[in-house]
């Protein structure tokens, strides 16, 4: 079986459009459909439902992805550590981050690692930390970094570094400036949230819930899927939020927002890598943690 039309097979799959698929993999769409057509002749089954723009798995290509993602994968781990052998590091990884990870660190990570290792490609896929982690059982991403750790037992997650979460207000909205808050004082201000799943809002609930408070209880005026639209609503005057400071300081450092105080609520957390604890990783994977392990995280991204 032809691993390319494997591999194209695996991006349709994925990406549920031939016509994305061949963008990613550099072919045209009719190129695209003949490799799938060649795999549903030789195998004798159904693929894929075309039902106009829209492209749906068939049982059997839900089948077909689980062997092909790891012939593929067994392909490129091979080919990676013949060129490890021989003193050579090129490849590519697919790397996760939810969003804060995704934003904010990870690009300058992936930057210093491709100074390193010039001929390997990241491809980075960001989501919220559920998704994340998903994708990483699904044998979709190799490496993941994430704001909170999940009970899934198949991963394991190493330390990378700590996060503040903070809350942010409009620069003349509630509370009154120079006021510090108790925790009970939460409940009277309008909240926006980020939606289930992500790890901002996880560790919120996690040590709102360890000082008596139920995330639940506040009063919520919107709900939104995006760090970045959060920051918005807030500089728009909406409500209040709990957000990273990284994702904040420009915001509070020109004045667009402002950090008030509260009192016996320190929100730290940390940022895991996440990898998956019984796959084996390929050589740019281990390269790649080592990369992360080796780095001194506040100097790299936050001395400005």
């Amino acid at each position: 079986m032809d691993l390319r039309k494997l591999d194209v097979f695996n991006k349709v799959y994925e990406l549920r459009s031939f016509s994305r698929a061949g963008e990613e993999s550099y072919l045209s769409q009719p190129t695209v459909s003949g490799h799938i057509k060649y795999l549903e002749e030789l195998l004798e089954v159904r693929l894929f439902d075309r039902l106009g723009r829209e492209v749906l798995p068939t049982k059997a290509a839900e089948v077909l992805y689980k062997f092909s993602k790891r012939m593929v994968q067994l392909r490129d781990e091979a080919f990676q550590s013949l060129q490890e052998f021989s003193g050579k590091m090129q490849g590519e990884i697919l790397v996760g981050g939810s969003t804060i990870p995704g934003n904010y660190i990870l690009p300058r990570l992936i930057s210093a690692f491709n100074r390193r290792y010039p001929d390997v490609r990241v491809n980075l896929h960001v989501a919220d930390t559920q998704e994340i982690i998903r994708r990483i059982l699904d044998i979709r991403l190799e490496v993941g970094m994430v704001g909170a750790r999940t009970e899934e037992e198949r991963v394991m997650y190493v330390p990378f570094m700590h996060d503040d979460l903070v809350l942010v207000t409009h620069p003349d909205g509630p509370p009154e400036k120079g006021r510090t808050l108790s925790v009970m004082d939460l409940v009277s201000l309008p909240f926006i949230m980020r939606e289930p799943g992500s790890g901002t809002r996880l560790s919120a609930r996690k040590t709102l819930a360890a000082v008596g408070l139920d995330l639940d209880g506040l009063r919520v005026v919107a709900e939104f899927g995006n760090t970045e639209t959060v920051r918005q609503g807030v500089k728009a005057g909406l409500g209040v939020s709990i957000i990273s400071d990284l994702a904040v300081r420009e915001d509070v450092r020109n004045g667009s927002l402002r950090i008030v105080p509260v009192e016996g609520l320190p929100i730290r957390r940390e940022f895991h890598l996440a990898i998956h604890r019984h796959r084996t990783q390929s050589p740019i994977a281990r390269a790649f943690l080592a990369f992360c392990q080796g780095i001194e995280p506040d100097g790299l991204f936050w001395a400005q």
